[in-house]
């Protein structure tokens, strides 16, 4: 695997084999921010704009990426009308990291609207389903798939499937990452986790309850959660090859060939301005480790602090490099590796 060659090669002074990361975002998103104090439905209600900004899994991916100092390529869909507004946020806060290939489709692009109430603690999530796409749109994306599933590659596919996407279509997007000797890493919905957890991919990552569906297994705690991640790996007879199970406060979990990671940090709960983002971002510290060489330790410690970062940063959309590496020190990171399930 490329990421145990570059581990190897960085041990021996040698400079890591360059990988390329492609994040594949098929329903984005403007996500909008909105904080309310004592939100209530039914009510008027005074609201401050906290965030605004183009958005979906793996676009938010890309962007934290391009914060961390890695470079990736971002493909899927867009609506047409938002395609600038893409392309130029893209360049603009991924500071030429980014490279955006998407592909323009007919319809407007969703929004996300999340209410966050600081006094009552809670986080109101409205999501719109988007754009449907054509049979053509799916053609030309599954192209384009095949055109990035290299040898070299990461394809991200995260996010949700918009209407005119089916399973099937997915499926075969994964296919060609297989048969190219790609890596996909899958972040996706309950709904297509249950209809592909007999396929065959690089990395999932999934939170608690993700997990259950695609394992049928109990995840409430660590232990639980291990076994289930544990229970769809290649060497337990599951089709993947690494699985990060987030669980909120309590951190995330990395399971991989002769590999059980628990990772957490501590932030006051006080300090938690809002969780949108946060799984996208301690994903884009994991790759930025895979791809740098680094050992799979740093890694989901780096996404962990990704992730913390993200969650109490003021201006929605937007990570602090100083929060990561604070919350990198104080990360720690434990092994399971022996340990009864």
């Amino acid at each position: 695997m490329l990421a145990d060659r570059n581990i190897a090669r960085m041990r021996a002074g040698a400079a890591p084999i360059e990988s390329r990361i492609i994040t594949i975002t098929l329903n984005p998103a403007v996500d909008r921010v909105m904080r309310v104090e004592r939100f209530r439905v039914g009510q008027h209600c005074a609201a401050k704009r906290t965030g605004h900004y183009p958005a979906g899994k793996g676009v938010n991916v890309s962007r934290v990426l391009a914060v961390l100092g890695v470079r990736s390529v971002a493909t899927g869909f867009v609506g047409q009308r938002e395609l600038g507004m893409f392309e130029e946020y893209l360049e603009q806060i991924g500071t030429g990291r980014i490279t955006t290939q998407l592909l323009v489709v007919r319809g407007r692009t969703r929004d996300n609207i999340t209410i966050v109430d600081p006094i009552d603690d809670t986080e109101t999530h409205l999501r719109d389903e988007g754009f449907s796409v054509t049979r053509d749109d799916v053609v030309r994306v599954s192209s384009k798939v095949g055109m990035l599933a290299r040898a070299d590659s990461i394809l991200c596919f995260s996010g949700s499937l918009p209407p005119g996407v089916c399973v099937g279509d997915f499926r075969s997007m994964l296919h060609r990452c297989d048969d190219a000797g790609a890596r996909a890493v899958v972040d996706t919905n309950r709904k297509v986790l249950r209809a592909i957890r007999n396929e065959r991919f690089w990395m999932l990552k999934a939170n608690a309850e993700e997990l259950a569906t695609m394992t049928g297994m109990p995840t409430e705690t660590e232990d639980e959660a291990r076994s289930a991640a544990r229970s769809i790996t290649r060497e337990h007879g599951g089709g993947v090859e690494w699985v990060i199970a987030t669980r909120g406060e309590h951190g995330a979990i990395l399971v991989g060939p002769d590999t059980e990671l628990v990772a957490r940090t501590f932030v006051h709960p006080g300090l938690i301005m809002s969780t949108v983002g946060c799984g996208d971002s301690l994903l884009a510290g994991v790759l930025k480790c895979v791809v740098e060489g680094r050992s799979w330790s740093d890694a989901i410690r780096l996404g962990v602090a990704s992730g913390t970062a993200n969650a109490v940063s003021r201006e929605a959309g937007e990570i602090s490099v100083d929060d990561v590496d604070a919350f990198f020190e104080a990360s720690v990171v434990e092994s399971r590796i022996g340990a009864g399930a």
